[in-house]
């Protein structure tokens, strides 16, 4: 048995069943090995950034391990951006790179990838010798679920073709050791929380991403106590279908929340990076005390400023909270009005009907969100990438999905992403569509990955909402009187270039061709794109 041969041996044994990568030099006979042998689904991206954001969209959209795999020097260089995007969301990811020959220093590829790792990933774990290959496989494993974020598992190349040990003992963890700590309350901490909960008047049970497991103890809570919910976008929908849920808060919020959340005197939020846009600057809740529950201290009062912090588990310390508090009505909060209101909220209140901002053959993009929250698909994966055109299908769609319905990698702000990892989040959740919603200047930069869409036959819909321009540039030069010229692009045959590459596709300038596309591309059941030519008079200005 060959180094190559017991490392992916070791994937499988930790219950890998897909990979996403690009074959080079220093991965090549690892994947076949893994392909044929073992069976495991290989997805190739065209791209090494591309194959970690479909590992970091397939961990997000399942929970589990994402794995990828890329070869040496500008294998794993090309895939800093998204093992960057993947530290700062703490996806547990485990990308196995190759390496140069430990024997050859002078390989024209050759680069200190251990200080790459690490500034891009944060984690390193070295194949130290041939007879410990799964051993430190295992060790990477356990790292990228303790957490938080990506590992880089290092293999040399010349050191994956020495025989393994056969007999190597790989430590096997019990059950329930090696995943992340969910951290108790402090009793103290626990009570001070408790104390402002039961003098609010108006209480506010706010949920983000590190949140999305308590969601039951979140409701528990928020019932007994007649507080209303919210989380931020990165938790959208959790709390769909309850009658006092608000949808999101933050800059992207609705009228009815901006006008509920404005009353409130307490917002307790649990696994929420807090952070200016939450709090949309200051005016969501000015009136409001702030208390974060986090498993991290340091995440508490980071981004915004807190009154309080408890460290603990959300779903622990929601369910201490809802044990040591007594059941209490606010009839004066939690109205039958409210949730009434609730219940028959138009998201497109207020927004002009029809193509207000209509161009010739574009489409004002809010009537293009009207026929989008018609037709698209209400039980879907919606995934939003990095763009002005972004803020449109976060303000105005909605999903009935309450499990992982949106993902967004908007952590580090790149460009580019959200079609793969679009790809990596229906490859883990086959059961439902997704639709990524991407911008002209985004897509451009990544179009191999509609090839990759193609070849992966996964029902995903890319909704290309193009303005010929870069539209958040555009939007920040105009008011000071510079030129937007250089961030604008003559208009391209998007669908042509999709239908090229194996996607079907259909383009749309005004409601008319919106409605046929949507005729000939739905129900979704393959890959499919939308060019959607937008109006570039139609702002966005709200984040």
């Amino acid at each position: 048995m060959k180094v190559f041969q017991a490392l992916a041996d070791e994937l499988v044994a930790q219950g890998v069943d897909t990979v996403f990568g690009l074959m080079g030099d220093a991965n090549m006979f690892l994947l076949s090995d893994l392909i044929e042998r073992h069976g495991v689904r290989y997805i190739a991206a065209r791209n090494e950034n591309a194959a970690v954001m479909m590992a970091d969209g397939y961990a997000r959209a399942t929970g589990r391990c994402g794995v990828a795999t890329v070869t040496q020097g500008p294998g794993l260089a090309s895939a800093g951006n998204a093992l960057t995007i993947a530290r700062q969301a703490r996806t547990p990811l485990v990308l196995l790179a190759g390496d140069t020959p430990v024997a050859d220093p002078l390989h024209v590829q050759n680069f200190e990838q251990q200080p790459f790792a690490l500034a891009t990933a944060g984690r390193f774990v070295p194949v130290r010798t041939p007879g410990t290959a799964r051993r430190d496989a295992a060790l990477a494993f356990r790292e990228a679920r303790t957490g938080p974020g990506p590992v880089v598992l290092n293999a040399p190349m010349d050191m994956q073709d020495e025989d393994a040990d056969p007999d190597e003992a790989v430590p096997r963890l019990p059950a329930g050791v090696g995943v992340q700590v969910r951290p108790a309350p402090d009793p103290g901490a626990l009570a001070a929380v408790a104390d402002a909960l039961r003098t609010a008047r108006r209480p506010v049970i706010l949920a983000g991403r590190g949140a999305e497991h308590a969601a039951g103890e979140l409701v528990a809570l928020a019932d007994r106590q007649d507080a209303v919910l919210t989380t931020t976008l990165m938790a959208a929908g959790l709390f769909t279908g309850h009658p006092y849920a608000l949808g999101v808060a933050g800059g992207l919020a609705r009228p009815l929340t901006r006008e509920t959340l404005g009353r409130a005197d307490l917002v307790v939020a649990f696994g929420a990076g807090l952070n200016r846009w939450t709090a949309d600057h200051g005016n969501l809740f000015p009136a409001a005390a702030v208390i974060c529950v986090d498993v991290d201290p340091a995440a508490i009062g980071a981004r915004w400023p807190a009154d309080h912090g408890l460290v603990a588990d959300a779903a622990l310390a929601a369910g201490e909270l809802s044990r040591a508090l007594p059941e209490r009505r606010r009839p004066e909060w939690r109205t039958h009005k409210l949730a009434a209101k609730i219940a028959s909220a138009d998201p497109f209140d207020g927004v002009p009907d029809g193509d207000a901002a209509s161009d010739g053959d574009r489409i004002d993009p809010r009537s293009f969100m009207r026929i989008c929250a018609r037709r698209l698909p209400a039980d879907r994966t919606t995934v939003v990438g990095v763009g002005h055109f972004g803020g449109w299908p976060n303000l105005y769609l909605d999903s009935r999905a309450t499990d992982r319905a949106f993902l967004a990698p908007w952590e580090f702000g790149s460009i580019g992403v959200g079609t793969a990892f679009g790809i990596g989040a229906a490859a883990g959740r086959p059961d439902r569509p997704v639709v990524v919603f991407e911008g002209d200047g985004s897509l451009l930069t990544s179009l191999g990955e509609l090839d990759t869409l193609a070849r992966s036959g996964l029902p995903v819909l890319v909704v290309v909402l193009d303005d010929a321009a870069y539209g958040a540039e555009v939007r920040k030069l105009v008011p000071r009187g510079a030129d937007p010229g250089p961030a604008r692009f003559p208009p391209r045959d998007l669908a042509a270039v999709a239908r090229a590459l194996g996607v079907p596709a259909h383009a749309a300038g005004d409601a008319a061709s919106a409605e046929a596309a949507f005729d000939a591309l739905l129900p979704l059941r393959g890959p499919a794109l939308l060019h959607v030519r937008v109006a570039r008079g139609a702002v966005q200005d709200r984040f």
